[in-house]
């Protein structure tokens, strides 16, 4: 009897341990970032020398700590990165031997959880940019790839642009693409 309770437990417990076909976590296809990635980069160019048309920052009061981020979201750069919300303030010791600056710039999810790619580019002429969240995610070749964990994510990340200028990020997710347009200057 206790041998065919014991058998009956076994089975029991690896039926609830087993995910049912409607409920089963789906792994990340190869395929997503590549959909992503076929969108158009829509990042809007800024003659030399015009003034960077930067996205406002709004009052945060969404999961996390932020009091201020950039875009319209779901997904948003925290704005208390930037001085006076939208300028990334580049100091010497953000120099990177390559030239270039890097930044911590953190990241915060607004209702959208699953995969994207975010794409960065200088605005005002020649130059780079690029972004990276530490903990999740992979460099590709057309920008930076995660999967989003939860709708509330807090992504730590940096931000690397190649000196003073304008620039933008296209956030591109399954079910939006938005645009988040920022200067950097050096530090006075």
């Amino acid at each position: 009897m206790r041998s065919r309770c014991l058998a009956l437990l076994v089975f029991a417990l690896a039926a609830c341990a087993a995910p049912s076909p409607d409920r089963a976590v789906q792994a990340p296809t190869p395929s997503a970032s590549g959909d992503l990635a076929a969108r158009p980069l829509r990042l809007s160019t800024v003659a030399p020398g015009a003034p960077c048309p930067v996205s406002p920052a709004r009052p945060w009061s969404g999961a996390g700590v932020a009091h201020a981020v950039l875009g319209d979201g779901p997904l948003h750069p925290v704005a208390d990165y930037f001085a006076a919300g939208t300028i990334l303030r580049l100091r010497p010791d953000d120099r990177l031997p390559g030239g270039g600056y890097e930044k911590k710039v953190r990241w915060i999810g607004g209702a959208y959880a699953g995969p994207v790619l975010v794409r960065a580019a200088r605005l005002d002429g020649a130059g780079s940019a690029s972004v990276r969240f530490l903990y999740t995610g992979e460099r590709r070749p057309d920008g930076f790839f995660a999967e989003i964990p939860a709708p509330d994510a807090d992504l730590p990340a940096t931000t690397t642009v190649s000196g003073p200028g304008c620039y933008g990020y296209q956030v591109d997710g399954a079910t939006f693409t938005t645009a988040i347009v920022f200067q950097a200057a050096p530090t006075p």
